[in-house]
């Protein structure tokens, strides 16, 4: 239990430490595929009816309104290199990754190699959706 709240802060400590990119840019599928172009370096499968704000965060309110009554799944892989994910703020799992349960309704989510952000915003889930995500390595 120790190393998990000596893992939890140091997690919290590099994420403080980060800084974040600044364009707001919704995520895009190229033509070829699952090839991800993005410039915020996530993409989701195009019809997932899920929705991507990169660099964003989820409000208090926001929060209040997450449902794991009807949850969702997050399949995860990385284009290019390794990564980890964290969902509201929480350590998810290192890619790739199949079948992560997370809460419908506005989530919090990070993917970073290390200490370097790979991508990172606000995730909407519909209830009950499968979703891919592919995140670009630089």
């Amino acid at each position: 239990m120790a190393n998990v709240r000596r893992m939890s802060a140091l997690v919290l400590s590099i994420a403080l430490a980060v800084p974040l990119a600044s364009a707001l840019v919704p995520a895009a599928v190229s033509a070829s595929g699952f090839a991800c172009s993005d410039p915020s370096n996530l993409c989701l499968e195009p019809t997932s009816g899920a929705k991507w704000e990169a660099n964003t965060q989820a409000s208090a309110k926001d929060k209040k309104k997450r449902s794991e009554k009807a949850p969702g799944s997050l399949s995860l892989s990385i284009e290019g290199g390794r990564g980890s994910l964290f969902v509201n703020g929480r350590y998810a799992g290192t890619a790739p990754l199949s079948g992560i349960s997370v809460a419908s309704g506005r989530n919090d989510v990070q993917v970073r190699d290390g200490a370097t952000v790979l991508s990172s915003g606000v995730l909407t889930v519909p209830k009950g959706a499968s979703l891919d995500i592919t995140v670009a390595h630089p």
